[in-house]
């Protein structure tokens, strides 16, 4: 069996040969870009079901610090708290308020957190052999391709869903006309944004909760 199709693997998540993953409690199936030919999950992590319709809340899915761990935090009803964190691997089940970050390192807090979202990094948050796409891998399957607005985003073979952004006062703005992705590269919190009118890479401050779709690599 080749490394693909592993049986079991580590952070309770199972890749059978027909292509499903289950991962957290939770089932997706695998996507192929037409364009660059890269696999990537059916669905933001959390999701519930891959999207049906663009404003499908069953599809948004979690909304992630940026380079935070699976800690609890990522849940749209996550309690909160104003006091950030003392390291990249601190884990609490808040989600960090009131500040452009949710924790106290900056020496080398960038490349840290860019190496602890990779696959097998120190936060992995995906499937083994997944991880936050860098934004040249994001950028290559959605505004280097096809999509251009909201609506291309769900017409794509990513099924994207305009699932809002939680901002540093816990607050969930957006959901149903924006959608948000995190790539795992520049310390500024590169992103993906599209709403109606267009489609970008953008940075955003750290301590804002976005969704993640993760990528085979």
């Amino acid at each position: 069996m080749s490394g693909e199709l592993l049986a079991m693997v580590e952070r309770s998540n199972t890749i059978k040969q027909d292509g499903v993953i289950r991962f957290n409690g939770l089932t997706y199936r695998l996507v192929t870009s037409p364009d660059t030919g890269r696999v990537w999950l059916d669905r933001n992590l959390g999701a519930i079901q891959a999207c049906t319709s663009s404003a499908n809340s069953a599809c948004y899915g979690n909304l992630y610090q940026w380079g935070r761990d699976d800690d609890g935090h990522e849940s749209r009803t996550s309690s909160t708290d104003g006091t950030r964190l003392a390291g990249i691997s601190t884990v609490s089940t808040n989600y960090i308020t009131g500040n452009n970050d949710w924790t106290t390192v900056s020496s080398g807090a960038s490349a840290l957190r860019i190496a602890a979202w990779a696959n097998g990094g120190s936060n992995d948050i995906c499937p083994a052999g997944f991880s936050v796409p860098t934004e040249t891998e994001l950028a290559a399957d959605t505004t280097g391709a096809s999509i251009t607005n909201s609506a291309s985003a769900f017409s794509s073979f990513l099924k994207l869903p305009v699932s809002g952004i939680r901002f540093a006062d816990a607050s969930i703005n957006r959901e149903g006309s924006t959608g948000y992705l995190w790539a795992r590269s520049n310390g500024n919190g590169s992103h993906l944004r599209y709403k109606s009118g267009n489609a970008s890479i953008n940075g955003a401050y750290r301590a804002h909760g976005i969704g993640v779709r993760c990528i085979k690599g």
